[in-house]
């Protein structure tokens, strides 16, 4: 029997959401009978060794993502050398981990230093466009943006190439000269249509995501009002740490949802929090969640953007870190659309380009 051809998968350690989003490709690659090497750092690295316990796991540096202020321009320059100090350490270690583990592709989502001439690679990316406040900060961050991705053999994105699709200006239109596939929103929860929703047993779901500090800042402001709400609401802090759920007030504090819970209590929750990350929209849409509220992490623009896409469609209620009027916010976010469910395409896009990935990574291998 030949041997099992190793596929490293690496995932930004910026929140939860890009090793979350990874999880339907790792299993896509074992599917086809590839074996999946895990690499991350941080909380996106306990998250994927806890959600697929078993598969190999290499750790890689943290970028360590800061958003103390809300200025994306002033966090990114601040942080910018340390970044690109970052990106330089993955690259030395991916190059030795490549040697030491016979591996034969890589599969980066947004992590920069993943790239090499030594295997097939391809970058993840819903950000082909990235927004930015003024017009020079934006041309300088495609600029780098373009340039990095342009260092991997091919361009994934995770969404769907015609009108329908997720990511609107973020993800389209493709970049020039570089091979580019639309593969399907990918979610960790079945995009292949749910069950009829169960009645609410929940007044809301929070549902904490992203970078220190701003995490933690919105989980005590959230806190402090859920407990003087009416009825019955959860909120998952999104640590990946052992330990079970606590009762503060009428409000049920979980540190961390597995995949099958998650999704279990988000459907049974009338409205669900949360950031509006990329990787979460993914999920609440595949999931068929009721009603949604969206808080934007202040500094990120992407999800700045997609609140405001999402609230002028009439798909959710957003409301801004540090003046959230949570009552208003709930009452607003009931009277939405329900989230919009994915197409079921998106399985056999991936199905398509992985299958291809891995033609061209046996063929490299000779």
């Amino acid at each position: 029997m030949p041997k099992k051809l190793n596929i490293l998968v690496a995932a930004l350690d910026w929140g939860l959401g890009h090793a979350a989003r990874s999880l339907p490709l790792i299993d896509e690659l074992r599917h086809q009978g590839a074996q999946p090497v895990l690499a991350s750092a941080g909380r996106a690295g306990r998250f994927l060794q806890a959600e697929r316990p078993g598969l190999p796991y290499l750790p890689l540096p943290a970028y360590d993502i800061r958003y103390a202020s809300a200025s994306m321009v002033w966090n990114m320059a601040r942080q910018g050398p340390g970044l690109l100090k970052t990106v330089m350490a993955e690259h030395h270690a991916l190059q030795g981990y490549i040697r030491r583990h016979q591996i034969g592709g890589v599969i980066s989502d947004n992590r920069f230093g993943c790239f090499t001439k030594a295997c097939p690679t391809v970058f993840l990316t819903h950000q082909l466009h990235i927004r930015t406040p003024s017009q020079w900060t934006g041309a300088l961050a495609n600029w780098l943006n373009t340039g990095f991705i342009r260092r991997f053999g091919a361009c994934w994105v995770p969404d769907y190439e015609g009108h329908a699709n997720l990511s609107h200006e973020l993800g389209h239109p493709p970049l020039s000269g570089l091979p580019t596939c639309y593969i399907g929103a990918l979610s960790r929860f079945s995009a292949q249509g749910q069950p009829v929703l169960p009645p609410p047993a929940y007044e809301s779901m929070t549902v904490l995501s992203g970078p220190e500090p701003q995490r933690s800042r919105l989980e005590q402001e959230l806190l402090a009002q859920l407990t003087r709400l009416p009825g019955r609401h959860l909120l998952a802090q999104g640590i990946p740490v052992q330990g079970g759920a606590k009762q503060v007030g009428r409000v049920t504090v979980y540190p961390y949802l597995g995949q099958r819970q998650l999704a279990v209590l988000a459907r049974q929750s009338q409205v669900v929090i949360s950031r509006p990350g990329y990787s979460s929209l993914m999920d609440w849409s595949a999931l068929g969640v009721r009603h949604l509220l969206l808080i934007p992490t202040p500094g990120q623009t992407e999800q700045e953007y997609l609140a405001q896409h999402w609230e002028n469609n009439g798909m959710a209620a957003v409301q801004q870190q540090g003046r959230v009027a949570l009552a208003q916010g709930l009452a607003a976010a009931k009277r939405t659309a329900e989230s919009p469910l994915l197409p079921a395409t998106g399985n056999s896009l991936l199905r398509q380009a992985v299958a291809g990935f891995l033609s061209r990574c046996r063929a490299s291998a000779g």
